[in-house]
């Protein structure tokens, strides 16, 4: 059993509860948001940055789903090292909740959240995402 998280969620709307509010989209017409989830259309992507103050330990979790023919990926780049850490799923893949555990080093100021449907019709919204989640462990 995973070790409940010292802070609350550092991004804002990782809900999608205010539909596409705090998220920015490379292409507007890429992002839908419905029934409190955020769907995109290839190769639309949303970001989201965040300052950081301190290092240490941080996990970023996301919920996502597929439709089959599309893929997505979620992505932490940490600024200005330019580490990435990503969480992919292929097509046809059911809502499933993916995390990955790392270290912001010192000197690290602020962190890129990239939520992208990377693969998949250009005309079909098949890459899902919810509950986005930064926290310091």
């Amino acid at each position: 059993m995973s070790q409940p998280s010292s802070t609350a969620n550092l991004l804002l709307n990782g809900d999608f509860t205010e539909e596409g509010q705090h998220w920015t989209p490379n292409s507007p017409e890429k992002a839908r948001y419905e029934d409190g989830y955020c769907v995109l259309q290839a190769p639309g992507l949303i970001t989201q940055d965040v300052t950081i103050a301190s290092e240490g330990k941080f996990r970023f979790s996301v919920k996502m789903k597929t439709e089959r023919g599309s893929a997505c990926t979620a992505q932490v780049l940490l600024h200005p090292s330019w580490e990435m850490r990503r969480l992919d799923i292929g097509g046809g893949t059911p809502w499933s909740a993916h995390f990955v555990d790392f270290n912001v080093p010192a000197g690290t100021n602020k962190v890129s959240i990239k939520l992208e449907a990377n693969d998949g019709p250009f005309d079909t919204y098949g890459s899902y995402f919810d509950d986005v989640k930064l926290e310091q462990r």
